[in-house]
Parts: C-alpha cells; sequence; structure tokens
C-alpha cells in the first residue's frame, strides 16, 4: 500500500456535510449569503456536469472497438479499494488482456469539472486501451465540495503507488506507467506528470509518487489557470470551476494557499514526460488550453505529439464519444503514440 498516504482531516471549506463555508483564503469569516452563493454555484457546476455525463454515457462507453469476441479476451476488477482511509472513495478498475505477458499501464483519470465524473464512464475508453496492449487502472478520487486541492490529488498519488506497489500481482511494467486523463482528469493527469520534474510539488503536497511517469496523455484537460481567468465561458463556468478545484472565488487566486504548486503548466520542465495532446479550438469549457501547454512542452524541449480537431463540431472532449473523422483520428493517432513510446520506437 502506499506509504506517502495523507490521512489527515479534510478542511475544506465547502463541505457537503457543513453547509457553512467558514472561511476564505485569508481565514476572514465569510457572510452566511457569500456561503450561500458559492454553494449554489458549485452545486451548478456539478449538475451540468453530472447532466454531461449521464446524457454521453451510452456513447461513451460503447467502444467501437469493441466487439462480442474480443472483449472476452479482456479481465475486468472492480472497485479495488487502494486507499484503506476513504475506502468508499479511493476505488479503481482494472482492465487487462488475457495473457502472462508484462505489460505498460496507464493510469486513467476521469473529469467533470472537479465535481462529477465517475471511472464507470470511462470504460470505453479502458477497454480502447486495453485491447491494444495496455493494463488500465481507471481512478476515481474525491470529489467537490467535499474535497478540494489538494486532496484529490493525494488520492490520485495513493492509486499510483498503490499500482506500483502491486505491480508483480497486475503483472505491470513499472518502468512504462503512463498517466493520462480528460477535462479536470486532464488536469489532474498534467499535474501527476509534474511530480517527474518539480520538487516544489512534492514538498509543498507532502506526497509523491515512487516512480517516474514514463508518458502522458492529456484530452482536452486544463493545464493553466490563468487562461481559464482571462477567458469568458458560458454558465459562469471559470467561477464554478476554481470554486470546485479550490473553495475560492477567482478573484482570490493569486492569494491562495497553493498557488504556486496547482498551474501544471507552471510546473513543466525537461523532465517532463513525453506527452500526447487531444484538443480542440471549437472548446467551450477548455478553450486556450491545449495551445498553451504545447507552448510550454516545446519552450522545455519536452516531446509531444498533439492533435487539433478540424471540425467545428468537435468540442470538449470530443473524442470519447467514438464518432466522426476527429474523434476517430484522434483515438488513433493517441494510441500510435503510447504504443510507440512504449515499443520504444520515438527517438528524441
Amino acid at each position: 500500500m502506499n506509504d506517502n498516504k495523507d490521512k489527515s482531516e479534510n478542511t475544506n471549506p465547502l463541505t457537503e456535510k457543513d453547509e457553512t463555508v467558514s472561511n476564505d483564503v485569508v481565514g476572514a469569516e465569510l457572510s452566511d449569503k457569500e456561503k450561500r452563493k458559492r454553494k449554489r454555484t458549485v452545486r451548478r457546476t456539478k449538475k451540468l456536469f453530472r447532466a454531461i455525463d449521464i446524457f454521453f454515457s451510452h456513447a461513451q462507453n460503447s467502444c467501437p472497438y469493441v466487439n462480442k469476441n474480443n472483449i472476452k479476451t479482456i479481465d475486468v476488477q472492480s472497485d479495488i479499494v487502494y486507499d484503506d482511509s476513504v475506502p468508499e472513495i479511493c476505488k479503481l478498475d482494472f482492465y487487462r488482456q488475457k495473457t502472462d505477458e508484462k505489460q505498460p499501464a496507464i493510469i486513467l483519470i476521469h473529469g467533470g469539472g472537479f465535481s462529477a465524473g465517475d471511472k464507470k464512464y470511462r470504460k470505453g475508453r479502458s477497454q480502447f486501451f486495453a485491447l491494444h496492449g495496455f493494463s488500465v487502472f481507471c481512478v476515481n478520487y474525491g470529489l467537490a465540495p467535499q474535497y478540494i486541492f489538494p486532496e484529490p490529488l493525494k488520492h490520485i498519488v495513493a492509486a499510483a503507488n498503490f499500482v506500483y506497489d502491486n505491480a508483480d500481482t497486475f503483472n505491470i511494467d513499472t518502468k512504462r506507467i503512463f498517466v493520462g486523463g480528460d477535462s479536470a482528469g486532464g488536469y489532474y493527469a498534467a499535474m501527476m506528470a509534474a511530480f517527474n520534474c518539480s520538487e516544489k510539488l512534492k514538498e509543498e503536497i507532502g506526497v509523491s509518487p515512487k516512480f517516474r511517469f514514463f508518458g502522458a496523455l492529456f484530452n482536452c484537460g486544463v493545464y493553466d489557470m490563468n487562461t481559464v481567468l482571462n477567458t469568458k465561458y458560458p454558465f459562469g463556468l471559470s467561477k464554478g470551476v476554481i470554486l470546485s478545484m479550490t473553495g475560492i472565488k477567482p478573484d482570490d487566486f493569486n492569494t491562495y494557499k497553493y498557488r504556486d504548486v496547482c498551474v501544471p503548466a507552471e510546473l513543466v520542465g525537461k523532465d517532463y514526460p513525453p506527452t500526447f495532446i487531444i484538443y480542440s479550438n471549437n472548446d467551450i469549457f477548455c478553450k486556450g488550453q491545449g495551445d498553451v501547454m504545447i507552448d510550454v512542452l516545446s519552450k522545455n524541449g519536452v516531446y509531444h505529439e498533439y492533435f487539433c480537431a478540424l471540425y467545428s463540431g468537435s468540442n470538449h472532449c470530443f473524442s470519447l464519444t467514438w464518432s466522426g473523422e476527429d474523434a476517430s483520428a484522434a483515438n488513433e493517432l493517441m494510441l500510435s503514440f503510447a504504443k510507440r513510446l512504449a515499443d520504444d520506437k520515438i527517438k528524441f
């Protein structure tokens, strides 16, 4: 099990169990009116992303690469507890082809605006990678309002270390562990990758993976909070996302306790893992995020490949629903990148 687990009590001011929000980032008591406003904002965000998952559930999990014959080749273990201190939340699903060969692994992190989502909505994505020779660990983690940064990141670190500690049981190659995710999961995947090169992140968060990530797979993720703050999103989304992630208002972000260790684009260094990015310039939720991350990776000399949607109808996380030329191209190129990297066919 993970030796780095943090079993301290969650101090989130937006907890569901306690309907109040007691303190702001500087410790000042919030008015009852402000507490109610913040609570409503997070709830609206949660409802929006829950509705998206429910509406697209069938499309996301109807992976066209899966058929009645090859699905029999995949072993699935569901609801494996990776952290006994929070067993109701810290669970993962394991997908693997029936083979005795040691396989590369992917730790897959679902999205949902930091407040919603579940591993069950990424069954199709997990099957896709499993059919092509990867062991997949699809992870649940703490969601807002009960859990805010850095607690969900600590949960995912615990999952990664659980996988590493049990590598022989899962028969995986610990030198070839990828991290991947979409939307908010893309954010956490980018943060996990940053442990490869940021000692400050390790020090401030107080936990870290026991290994270096071999590669990273990002899908329409959030990588730069400044872009979020400076972009006008529908549904007041920027405020809801920042509140869900941190428990503070966007106006207070620059004085946030973890400001210097919560922006993935600012944590990239030369030891960041080789990365593949899927993004869309028409993304209503993460517009501009892909370009920022590609620019940062380029400036730091990090090997990367990417696919930008060609069609205006390809919106946020378009590849998760599998349909259309953009989705097919994005998924095939990401898979090609992962397989070539795992087989040492990418030279950099």
